[in-house]
């Protein structure tokens, strides 16, 4: 009964579907935050179809946020059905995924389990694909609505991996595709030669999709040949032209960072520029750092609690520090192990290969973000749902041996059942709560500033949300403090001071503004907001002579200029400011019209 049950491929969906959309239903209402600010509400490139494309990095990424914008606007409710989605089909895919692998050669009329109550090739991929959907690791991924760029690109990557998969079966033994009962039609000769092309170039076309939806599809091509390695057999050089389609789609990320212009490291990050609050490390530290990163994203995994979307990370700085050093060796073992499980089967049950197979998954995909190229912010969680997929498939697979290793019938039967299925509960409900925590950004950043203490930009994100909450002195003590704990953090230095003006107190958001220029002289908002200040605060002519010495910044800002245009009005001269007015009119109409009654409620002298 229990078989009959796993093998049914509908039943398995819709249990794969519902458990998705019951654990992200209370999402739907999640506001903005964070990076979607920049990349979303502030972001003229998603506001016109025809303009997407403008952005070379991401770009289909992109594409869908200007989908959302094009027949939603900025309602966040589109956005988030569009990324729960991406993840119920990524859930299906990794099911796909598992079920396909125990088509392979290597694991086809060799199933050392046929006497167990739940055969590998039918509890293994449902259970893995519960886990996948039902963790709550995933739900930065998912709930924070601009990182359905790791959440897509894993959908992509999967796809492809899983045509790839379709495509080599079919080239290794047609006939098993005759017996799962395919129609006489495609067993004409023609066509099986051609259907292994099909699902090749679907294969390169999703992998294409997924290097230009974010950057960690790069590790895709050395994931084929990683599963060939593991699943299939023949001479390499046949195996090999069979995944050089796949290995011509690695220049296009090379390629992408050199026509950019932009750093590997700030085209992998996952924080815009006027949001970081960490300075840059040595490509050695970051690896050092990474090695205890790495733990701690297994350690979320297997328990994950004290989930965090701002982490107060160290930066290690020696590798015999040791943390560090019990971090690498933790990792040096689990790979250890993987060898060993590769080197063992199939002398022992061939299932563990699969384990192995996850572990160098884990690793492989997580390479990009987690290696020797330096990103500002050592640590996110959705940096783990590609990585996932191979966790989640090793223990699954585990989980089964160990529990088909149980000498009771009854404890087999029902045992590994009943305890799968506590797993994948006790999973829904600790991501049903998670989500709950980002319902509100105050609700939100109060748990990171609880978390992170020490961290500015926690507690000038929290600020902000106390600001539009209407608690304006709490929010004004919240900015002070990420000051404190950040001194050199510009944006808090920003936000104080736009706080303050608006509140009418442009004497106190003078030198605010001018320490955060200080900090970062490219600061274009500061320069804009300081021009706002000295108006605010009546003094014209250190606004004409701030705004008129750097004028090579704030050239194209409509506000900057309407503001040297209004200097120029009160200071008495009227050609500078209708000057000014022309510049205005070609970039902002309301701004300019804002600037033309001002100019003509100021009575000038006849000689002016």
């Amino acid at each position: 009964m229990l078989n009959y049950l796993f093998n049914r491929g509908l039943v398995a969906v819709l249990l794969i579907l519902a458990a998705g959309i019951i654990v992200y239903s209370n999402t739907f209402n999640v506001p903005f935050i964070l990076d979607d600010l920049h990349s979303i509400t502030e972001n003229s490139g998603i506001q016109n179809l025809n303009q997407f494309y403008a952005i070379p990095t991401r770009t289909i990424a992109y594409l869908t946020l200007a989908l959302n914008y094009h027949f939603g606007g900025l309602e966040v409710t589109g956005y988030h059905l569009v990324n729960l989605l991406i993840h119920l089909i990524t859930a299906l895919l990794v099911y796909a995924l598992l079920r396909l692998t125990f088509q392979t050669p290597y694991f086809r009329n060799a199933d050392p389990t046929q006497n167990s109550k739940l055969k590998t090739q039918n509890f293994i991929p449902l259970f893995a694909a519960l886990l996948f959907v039902t963790h709550p690791i995933q739900t930065q991924a998912v709930t924070y609505t601009v990182q359905r760029l790791s959440s897509l690109a894993t959908l992509f990557y999967l796809l492809s991996l899983v045509l790839y998969i379709q495509a080599r079966l079919r080239m290794a033994s047609p006939v098993v595709f005759w017996e799962a009962g395919e129609s006489d039609r495609t067993r004409d000769p023609i066509l099986q030669r051609l259907i292994p092309g099909f699902f090749l170039c679907g294969s390169v076309m999703a992998a294409v999709l997924a290097m230009k939806t974010k950057e960690i599809a790069f590790t895709l091509p050395f994931a084929a040949v990683l599963y060939e390695l593991f699943f299939f057999h023949g001479r390499w050089m046949r195996r090999l032209l069979s995944i050089a389609p796949l290995l011509l789609t690695l220049p296009i990320i090379p390629l992408t960072v050199l026509f950019t212009g932009e750093s590997s490291g700030d085209l992998l990050s996952d924080i815009d520029q006027q949001s970081r609050a960490e300075p840059g490390i040595s490509r050695i530290d970051y690896l050092f750092t990474q090695f205890r990163v790495i733990a701690t994203y297994l350690r979320l995994l297997v328990l994950p609690i004290h989930q965090n979307l701002d982490y107060q990370y160290p930066v290690y700085t020696s590798f015999v520090t040791p943390a560090v050093f019990l971090s690498f060796s933790l990792l040096v073992a689990i790979c250890g192990w993987a060898v060993y499980l590769y080197l063992a089967t199939p002398r022992i049950p061939r299932a563990w290969r699969l384990v192995a197979f996850g572990i160098g998954w884990f690793f492989l995909t997580l390479s990009v973000e987690s290696s020797l190229i330096p990103i500002t912010d050592v640590i996110f969680e959705h940096r783990l749902y590609l990585p996932s997929v191979g966790a989640f498939a090793a223990f699954a697979t585990a989980f089964f041996l160990f529990a088909d290793s149980i000498r009771s019938p009854a404890a087999r039967a029902l045992g590994p059942l009943a305890v799968a299925a506590f797993l994948v509960v006790s999973l829904a409900v600790a991501t049903w709560q998670r989500n709950g925590v980002w319902e509100n950004e105050l609700r939100l950043w109060q748990d990171v500033v609880r978390k992170s203490p020490e961290k500015g930009r926690p507690w000038n994100n929290f600020g902000k949300a106390l600001e539009e909450a209407g608690r304006t002195s709490e929010a004004a003590e919240a900015l002070r403090r990420a000051i404190e704990v950040d001194p050199l953090y510009s944006t808090a230095y920003y936000n104080l001071a736009d706080l303050y003006l608006v509140n009418n107190y442009p004497e106190a958001a003078l030198p605010l503004l001018e320490t955060a220029i200080q900090i970062k002289p490219d600061f274009r908002k500061a320069y804009v907001k300081l021009g706002a200040a000295l108006i605010r605060g009546k003094k014209f002519r250190e606004a004409e002579i701030f705004l008129n010495h750097n004028l090579e910044r704030i050239e194209k800002d409509a506000e900057a200029r309407f503001y040297l245009g209004a200097a120029y009005v009160f200071l008495g001269d009227k050609a500078a400011a209708a000057q000014e007015l022309a510049v205005v009119s070609r970039l902002d109409e309301r701004l300019a019209g804002d600037l033309a009654g001002l100019l003509a409620m100021k009575k000038f002298n006849h000689n002016e």
